[in-house]
């Protein structure tokens, strides 16, 4: 049973939020499709004492602080009836359900209703349960919702967070035309342009948001300063309307510009843009550079430039694949670990060709950054 109380808009996110009256039985399982996805933002705390203690308190009847999840399919209208919401997330499915936050709480009402049988089972799962309950809301906006919700407490690390992220991730860039993600589990190879695993984009959008092509995120100073700066990245374009004035490059930007490019690479370097290594080096890159304001303008009109001309010629020829090759080639492994460097040599070529405005051509950029790097 769910009772929508009311729906307000956040202006800042541009997304509805519901607040809901419910029971467990409802969110036990509206929440079901989740369980797989609870282990991957963060372990979940089953034997310890203040979790026992809560599982105890809510055998009593206690009540939770509200619950915080995203519903997608779900779109709300000014003037619509809240009984038909109601409807609704009556009949949610699973599948459509994020937690963003209360993990834990989640995991303790499962393990409650496990442990109790019979009446007091049925009493347990009508005892209600308040959620705010975000409506459609956009992988953007929901990535800064969650960053920001957990910048203070910092319940879970910012490497669990994003990874938990990229479930919303797929389906933000599911819109990009002629783009194919897939998973590792499927078990399904890259074959033609276009296609992408789904981990390596989620890795890729971890160095956008770090705008460092590596970050030690076991250096808890590092750690916060790393989200402070992805809530800055993505509070910048949370809001904002599809198509609108915005010229942002953005993470979904990029990889439209990656995908347009992979079309117009010749067969023999096919792989060049899917390589995990490559990625994590021109993302960080590219999101360093969307950041500071002087250098965002530059950085898209150099990415505008490079699928023009490659439209022309090819896309390994306007990037100077067969050079770069050579130069990773070149990188001694008894010196130097070669995806390290290999990352470094990625970043700062492409922050070169920014700096530059594209004066200068993707082999001196090469160059300039196998020397620096």
């Amino acid at each position: 049973m769910v009772d929508v109380l009311s729906v307000d808009k956040d202006s800042r996110l541009n997304a509805n939020c519901a607040f809901v009256n419910a029971n467990y039985e409802w969110y036990i399982n509206a929440s079901r499709g989740t369980e797989e996805n609870l282990s991957i933002q963060r372990k979940i705390i089953g034997g310890s004492k203040p979790y026992a203690t809560l599982r105890a308190d809510l055998k009593r009847g206690c009540l939770l602080p509200p619950l915080v999840i995203a519903a997608k399919g779900v779109a709300f209208a000014v003037g619509q009836d809240l009984s038909d919401l109601s409807t609704r997330l009556s009949e949610l499915d699973p599948s459509n359900v994020y937690i963003i936050d209360g993990l834990q709480r989640t995991n303790a009402i499962r393990q409650t209703a496990e442990e109790l049988d019979g009446e007091e089972l049925a009493t347990f799962l009508s005892r209600r349960i308040r959620l705010e309950v975000w409506l459609d809301i956009g992988f953007g906006a929901l990535a800064y919702r969650m960053l920001l919700l957990n910048a203070g407490q910092r319940p879970m690390s910012i490497k669990h967070q994003v990874e938990i992220l990229s479930m919303k991730l797929e389906e933000d860039l599911g819109t990009i035309n002629d783009l194919s993600v897939f998973t590792s589990i499927s078990g399904r190879r890259r074959t033609q342009a276009g296609q992408f695993q789904l981990a390596k984009l989620s890795q890729a959008f971890q160095a956008w948001l770090q705008g460092q092509p590596k970050v030690d995120l076991k250096n808890t100073v590092m750690e916060q300063l790393l989200a402070e700066n992805a809530i800055d990245a993505l509070g910048a374009d949370a809001g904002r309307q599809e198509g609108g004035a915005s010229a942002s490059i953005g993470f979904k930007a990029l990889v439209e510009w990656l995908v347009a490019m992979d079309f117009l690479m010749s067969e023999q370097h096919r792989d060049f843009l899917a390589n995990d290594t490559l990625l994590l080096g021109l993302s960080a890159a590219v999101g360093a550079a969307e950041r500071n304001e002087s250098l965002k303008p530059r950085m898209e009109a150099c990415l505008t430039s490079l699928v023009t001309r490659a439209r022309v010629d090819t896309a390994d020829r306007v990037l100077e694949v067969d050079l770069y090759d050579q130069l990773r080639a070149g990188i001694d492994p008894s010196k130097r670990n070669v995806g390290d460097a290999t990352r470094d040599l990625v970043y700062y070529a492409f922050q070169e060709y920014f700096l530059s405005s594209g004066l200068k051509d993707m082999a001196e950029c090469w160059r300039f950054a196998a020397g620096r790097s």
